[in-house]
């Protein structure tokens, strides 16, 4: 924005200005809101015999894995149900995350997930709005 500032004087038309850096802007919040996935983790779907072939066969581990590209671009949130069964089933996944190379660092654990039988995942850039709800 600051170069686009420093252009200005080159600018003939001052709505054109204006204009493109609503679109930047604009663009900006897209990508942010954009880079948010959000995913489900069924009860059903997690081995009852956890092993590490086991879990990676697992559709939503390895949609997981696959979204981690730059560790300091990106945070997990795990929310779970508010029992101690969910709970230990959620550090269950953070720790087999962390096991497949995910920094513990980018993962949270948290109690406001809505269903007893299923884990909300959700992945994407540490500087959108989703990390504070």
């Amino acid at each position: 924005m600051f170069s686009m500032i420093r252009r200005f004087h080159r600018c003939k038309s001052l709505p054109t200005f204006f204009f493109v850096g609503l679109l930047s802007v604009t663009a900006d919040c897209t990508a942010n809101e954009e880079a948010v996935q959000q995913m489900t983790l069924d009860r059903s779907d997690w081995p009852a015999v956890v092993s590490t072939s086991m879990v990676l066969a697992n559709d939503t581990v390895r949609q997981i894995l696959s979204s981690v590209h730059d560790e300091e671009m990106i945070r997990i949130k795990i929310r779970h149900f508010a029992d101690s069964s969910s709970a230990q089933w959620a550090r269950d996944v953070q720790t087999w995350l962390v096991s497949f190379g995910i920094p513990a660092s980018i993962i949270w654990v948290q109690t406001n997930g809505d269903e007893p039988q299923k884990l909300d995942i959700l992945v994407g850039d540490p500087a959108a709005a989703w990390l504070d709800d």
